[in-house]
């Protein structure tokens, strides 16, 4: 079982992509898309303009940014290529612009208008991608499908979705939404913190792989968010599980010790098609990077490459109910 991931894609800066090749001909049977898979807000795109713009410029701009990823041959190869699921969640520059944060004012999200136009695009991202067929996205940003979330009586964020990895139910995927809820103390809300839950203490030996746009302890991360930071730390308790995160544009391992006994394994794989730096300045060479989990019997291959090259490698032994040893 393959688990590839990867993050940050800004086609209005890097065109051809060669990213989507490399994983394509690694053949995973799982890609996970950790946001950033547009950016609303560069190349050309400032945030007080985005941030003036009415729910229908909005939707013209998204629609504008998504459609120049989704036209990418080289994406479209990917997302096409049998026995691969994509899999996508977003981070700030797909959910409005840099550093967007949604949150909740008398009921409704902050910048209501535009978090629930976002909504719907993501939405749409993720059924065309479960379909590999990229063609089945709408054909204008008046279609009804972006607007289902603004004409919805109550709003319903994205919220978590678990994904069965292996036929015996020794690993599980998470894929969360770390910006509709998050304000405060909270990144993910307590909606959101209810369903995985459930879904940990359903599984309690697996081996729960959380996919996170931003990254555990790095810039706009979990430990910002000093409450659901402590509520994912005393949720691995003794176990060692995996993050699998985004935003930072690098790669890197890190074992994040939780508890006497409790690790968090974060691989970060950010920069797919972008560049290093961005702005004010856009400056930087490109970044092609990418991550690969392959789970076996009796451990964990953990690999992340730069430019299709090995970068960072390590192998961690499984216990029998699935979850790793960490190798501190």
């Amino acid at each position: 079982m393959k688990i590839a991931f990867t993050s940050c894609t800004c086609a209005g800066l890097i065109s051809k992509q060669p990213v989507w090749d490399s994983i394509r001909e690694a053949q995973p049977d799982h890609l996970v898309l950790l946001g950033d898979n547009i950016y609303n807000d560069v190349p050309s795109t400032s945030m007080s303009e985005l941030q003036a713009m009415n729910a229908h410029q909005f939707a013209e701009h998204m629609y504008v940014r998504y459609a120049q990823q989704l036209a990418n041959p080289k994406f479209r190869a990917m997302v096409a290529a049998p026995g691969i699921q994509v899999h996508a969640i977003w981070d700030d520059h797909d959910f409005a612009w840099n550093d967007a944060k949604g949150g909740v004012i008398q009921g409704q999200p902050v910048q209501a208008d535009k978090v629930k136009v976002s909504t719907s695009f993501m939405r749409e991202f993720r059924r065309v991608l479960a379909a590999k067929d990229l063609t089945l996205f709408p054909s204008s940003a008046g279609a009804a499908a972006f607007w289902q979330d603004a004409a919805a009586p109550v709003f319903t964020p994205l919220g978590a979705t678990s994904i069965k990895l292996e036929p015996d139910g020794r690993s599980w995927l998470h894929l969360t939404d770390g910006r509709t809820q998050r304000q405060g103390q909270t990144l993910l809300g307590n909606a959101q913190r209810v369903q995985l839950a459930q879904q940990f203490a359903a599984h309690p030996d697996a081996l729960h792989i959380i996919a996170s746009g931003g990254t555990f302890s790095q810039k706009d991360c979990w430990a910002k968010y000093r409450d659901d930071f402590s509520w994912l730390k005393e949720r691995i308790g003794s176990k060692t599980w995996l993050m699998l995160s985004g935003d930072v544009h690098a790669t890197g391992l890190l074992t994040h010790k939780v508890s006497a006994a409790g690790r968090l394994v974060e691989l970060t794989a950010s920069g797919a098609a972008v560049v290093a730096k961005l702005n004010p300045v856009i400056t930087g060479p490109e970044l092609r990077n990418h991550g690969m989990v392959e789970l076996r019997a009796n451990d964990a291959k953990l690999d992340l490459f730069a430019y299709n090259k090995p970068v960072t490698s390590a192998v961690l032994p499984r216990r029998a109910g699935g979850d790793l040893v960490a190798l501190d």
